[in-house]
Order: structure tokens, then sequence, then C-alpha cells
């Protein structure tokens, strides 16, 4: 209650300032006053208001209102983003088939209205294709890997090859007989919808962000990148894809992870231009996890470019957030290694690995954020969730470079208000550094 008297006194411009400076301290790994607090969360508000999934992901303005509430209740550093509410209605429109979400218009992709999202991995790219991508990396994505993605979006596969591109003479007939042929023409009207939504959910999801900012709020991040071999994994070849190709067809894969590194970089600092306020980049890490492969294919495979891109990123003066989803033990030689290069400009986030020995290991030179386990937030108990949080800070907060939240990407959608009160409230009373 003191601390909520106290941040009554403050302007919310000051109270953005200091709170952002909070998290920064961290980051930098200096101690600021007090360790930092900035959960993540997907459906967590809408759930708290009684909205299903289905609407939280058609109705934004629904959405944002949420977020408002919910969020302003706590004196977090850092509020999330609401961008993780994806445009269902966009990928009803082009057709999306790597996504599965409540209300789909097609039957094979609905979900129940009270379902979470699903990616659905394919082999878009069959094993062997690898060639052809090499040959013309965009013209194969164009011709191919859209229509594969995008059911509405076929009218790509007869878009014009390279000589007909280059060459004046055969541009000249070859792109009036692209734009004239039917399927074409319905391929153009079904973008410029799916354009004119889009636009409309991103003023939406700005007012959040506008909002946010007048109560005193920063937003955690904007930008999200992804390590170049969960992006073949992912949306080219599938988990079970990818997999063999370790085997079947290694330098092909290390070609392709590579080709797509630099694009990445590039990619993610074009989106950050947008919102350059923002400085942290969020990276989702799913195959680089102890239980899909081995330190040797790690060391391979996996993190050669995902190095490659956090280093491109700090080049920029961004801050990447790699989080470690599952069990990262194994690798945190390899964490220590790129954090003593780069003292003070990355975060590591952290689901289930022992962030304890993480400390030890690497805590002088990187910034740990997590892991209150998201079972505990679920199940637990207020007590049990402040035991947990009081334990964090002790072994991780001296020195700085500690920042609270949940794992399993923050705070489950069906944690328990008064858990969450409770890590909250945790950080206040055991936090405040002396």
């Amino acid at each position: 209650m003191d601390e909520l008297i106290k941040m009554s006194e403050k302007s919310p411009r000051k109270l953005y300032k200091e709170r952002n400076k909070r998290v920064m301290d961290a980051i930098s790994l200096k101690e600021p006053d007090r360790v930092p607090i900035t959960p993540m969360s997907t459906f967590y508000p809408t759930e708290q208001k009684g909205i299903s999934k289905k609407d939280g992901l058609y109705n934004p303005k629904l959405t944002v209102q949420a977020a408002i509430e919910v969020f302003s209740q706590y004196n977090w550093d850092q509020v999330p983003p609401i961008i993780v509410y994806y445009p269902a209605k966009y990928f009803d429109i082009v057709g999306a088939n790597f996504f599965k979400y409540p209300g789909a218009e097609r039957d094979e992709i609905r979900l129940n209205d009270h379902q979470p999202y699903q990616f659905v991995e394919g082999e878009h790219m069959k094993a062997n294709e690898y060639e052809e991508f090499f040959e013309d990396p965009t013209g194969f994505t164009v011709r191919k890997i859209l229509p594969r993605h995008y059911k509405y979006l076929k009218g790509f596969s007869n878009f014009p090859t390279i000589i007909n591109l280059v060459s004046g003479y055969m541009s000249m007939l070859s792109l009036p007989f692209f734009l004239m042929l039917p399927e074409t023409k319905k391929m153009l009207e079904t973008l410029q919808k799916s354009v004119d939504y889009f636009i409309n959910w991103f003023s939406e999801i700005n007012v959040y962000e506008s909002k946010m900012k007048k109560l005193g709020y920063p937003i955690q991040f904007m930008s999200i990148a992804q390590a170049p071999f969960d992006i073949v994994s992912e949306f080219l070849r599938g988990m079970q894809g990818s997999m063999l190709d370790m085997y079947r067809k290694p330098e092909e894969l290390k070609k392709m992870v590579e080709l797509l590194t630099d694009t990445t970089v590039e990619a993610t600092i074009n989106m950050n231009a947008m919102t350059p306020s923002y400085k942290i980049i969020f990276m989702p890490l799913h195959r680089g996890a102890e239980g899909f492969m081995s330190n040797k294919q790690f060391e391979e495979f996996y993190w050669p470019t995902l190095t490659k891109v956090m280093e491109g990123l700090i080049k920029h003066n961004l801050i990447p957030m790699p989080f470690f989803e599952g069990k990262y033990a194994a690798r945190f030689p390899y964490l220590t290694e790129f954090a003593k290069k780069h003292k003070g400009k990355v975060i590591y986030w952290f689901d289930r690995s022992d962030i304890f020995k993480g400390k030890e290991e690497f805590g002088e030179y990187a910034c740990i954020r997590g892991n209150v386990p998201g079972s505990l937030l679920v199940t637990g108990t207020p007590k049990q969730v402040k035991e947990y949080v009081k334990k964090c800070i002790e072994k991780c907060a001296e020195g700085g470079g500690y920042i609270v939240d949940g794992g399993v990407s923050g705070i489950p959608d069906e944690a328990k208000a008064e858990n969450v009160k409770a890590m909250t409230d945790a950080v206040f009373e055991y936090g405040i550094y002396k």
C-alpha cells in the first residue's frame, strides 16, 4: 500500500523514466534501487476479464481494454506487448496454413473458442528442393513457399522468373500476362483486403502502447527475431525434416541457416526502425533445447548462426533477449563464452533451466531473467509464490543483472490473480537494494 501511495505522488512521465532506467541498469549489470519486474503474458488479461480466446484474437479493441485494465493494476517496470494476440481475421483472409486458432473460418484449422492458438509445422520445402532454393532463394520463396504457407495466395506460383524480370523485353510481356491472370487478380484483391485489415489491427495495438505510456508504463519490446535453425525447422522443413537433415543433408542445412542469418538481422533492424525507442529484441528459441539435439549438434547447426544474429543486433545497439525454452543447462558453457564477449549487452531469459547455476557461471556478464514456474502461478498459493521469488532474489540479485518474470513465456493464461499479485509484492518486499 505504501508503494502505491508513493506511485500516486509521481507523474506518469517520471514513473515511465524511472521504470525504464531500472530495467536498463539491470541489463547493464548495475544495481538499481530495486530488482525490476517485467512479466510477459499471452491471454492472461483476457482470461481475467472472462473474454474467450476467440474474441481476444478477433476483437482487438476488447483485447486492448482488457490489457490496460489488468496490467495497470500492477506496479511493473515494463508491461507485455500484446502483439502476441495475432490478427486472426488477417489469417482468415490470406488462408494461413501454419496456424490453428479459435474461430477460424476454415474447418480444418478451427479450434474451440477457448483454446489457445497453435503453430502447425509442415514440410513446406521438400528435402530434394535445397538446390532449387539456393539457385534462386527469392523466386523459390515467392513461387513455392508463399503458396504453400497461404491457401489464398496460390497466384504467386505464376510469378515471373528472374529472366522475365531483369530483361526489359521480357518483363514488358511477362508482368502484364501475370497481372491479367484471373488467379492473380483474385489474389491481389485478397492482399488488399488483408492489408486494410492489418492496418486497422495495428492501429488498435498502437492505442494500447500509447495509453500505457500515458499511465507511465513502458512496453517491453516490439520486435522479434528467430534463430535461423528455428526458421528452417518451423516454417520450411518441419521438425522431422530438419532433424533428419542433420544426418542426411548436413551441408545443405548449414548452408541454409547461414543464408538466413544476415537477412534475419537486416529484417529485425528494419522492423525495429518503426519503433526505434524499443531496444530489446525478443528471441523465442525452440529447437536448441537439450531435448532436441546434443551439444555437438547444437555447436554445429544451431549456435553459430544464432550468435551471428545476436552479434548483428548488438552491433546496431539493440539488446538480444533469447528466451531459452525448455532446459539449457548443458549449453551454459556456450552462453558464458558469448556473455563474456558482450558483457552487459544481452538478456538471458530462462524457462526451466537452473538460473541459480546460471548466475554463478555468467551472472557477472549477462542479465538473467526468469523463472517463476508457470505451474506455481497456476496451482500454487501466494505464500509459495512469494517464497520462490524471494529465493530467486536472494540468489540472483546481488551485483545487479536480474529481472523477475515467469517461465513458460511469463504469466500463464490460467494463472491465479492472487499469485501474480504475490509475485509482484515479493519484488517490493525482498528486491530493494540496500
